[in-house]
């Protein structure tokens, strides 16, 4: 039984190992900085932090219970060259210190990681807890809990490899169209988009016309008022979808659901963050993690 949890604790080590690999690829195509400034202090870089703060999202686990991980993980800090282990202050630093704008590079160079030009694109949104704490508690320190205990992400993702492309972070309930044109865009910048599903929230000539026109690529969505006849039909392309659905591609899009689910289940549901700025990142790394972790299972990446 020993040896048995021992070998277990060698093949985690190991994949630990492998998933910081992918990792340091993601931040080399991303170009992201080591340190922010020449005068910085080298006792750790940002690809450290950046790292550990991954690790702490895909395990679960808060700060001070994630350092004491970290202590006996001695293989991973072999590989990040830890000579100290950082105090949880220096992560909440780091996160403060960090744009956003690095978060999204990262997630967006996946298709460069992987090697892919071409992309089946589904996009849907979903939403992520606030955790406040105990609303009892809360009522007998006088605090207000907030009405609005979540946060909006959209994404898109290739439907293919079932990897995120690209996300956009709303601090307010938005329509799910309001997002559409600058993540197609983004994940167009990135590759050639050959299909594009969403579900009926999408349905809007305009979606169409960029698809098509702009993108070069087939957009299918379900039609609103299905039983409206072909001639009541605004728009061109929704006319050719009202007379010919493509149902079978169509159906693909439940794998844009799958998606959201396992990074929900997985790396957790709740953001703990208070500050919205911290929000955002703190789902970016749940989502790098997921993309990590996926490109490791299907092996993706070759000579790792």
């Amino acid at each position: 039984m020993p040896k048995n949890n021992f070998s277990t604790k060698q093949n985690e080590d190991f994949y630990y190992v492998k998933f910081t690999k992918i990792l340091y690829k993601y931040f080399e195509i991303a170009k992201f900085l080591k340190y922010f400034s020449k005068y910085s202090k080298e006792d750790y870089d940002n690809w450290q932090y950046f790292t550990l703060q991954t690790f702490r999202q895909k395990l679960k686990l808060k700060y001070r219970p994630f350092i004491d991980w970290l202590e006996s993980c001695t293989p991973l800090m072999k590989f990040l060259k830890l000579k100290h282990i950082p105090h949880y202050t220096k992560l909440q630093d780091f996160d403060r210190r960090c744009n956003i704008r690095w978060h999204h590079s990262i997630i967006e160079s996946t298709p460069k990681v992987v090697g892919l030009k071409k992309f089946f694109v589904g996009i849907d949104g979903s939403g992520f807890s606030i955790y406040q704490g105990s609303k009892h508690y809360c009522c007998r320190i006088g605090r207000k809990t907030k009405k609005k205990d979540f946060v909006k992400v959209m994404g898109a993702s290739d439907m293919r490899h079932q990897l995120v492309l690209a996300v956009r972070i709303r601090k307010k309930s938005r329509h799910d169209n309001v997002d559409f044109r600058p993540l197609m865009r983004k994940v167009r910048r990135k590759g050639k988009i050959d299909v594009g599903v969403g579900d009926k929230a999408f349905d809007a000539e305009k979606n169409h016309k960029l698809m098509r026109d702009e993108l070069g690529a087939l957009f299918i969505a379900p039609l609103r008022n299905e039983e409206v006849p072909v001639w009541r039909t605004k728009g061109e392309y929704r006319k050719k979808l009202k007379r010919y659905f493509p149902k079978k591609t169509y159906n693909q899009r439940s794998k844009k659901e799958t998606v959201i689910s396992v990074v929900k289940r997985c790396y957790g549901d709740t953001v703990y963050s208070t500050k919205f700025s911290n929000q955002k990142k703190e789902i970016c790394y749940k989502v790098i993690a997921y993309n990590v972790d996926k490109i490791l299972k299907k092996r993706l990446v070759k000579n790792i």
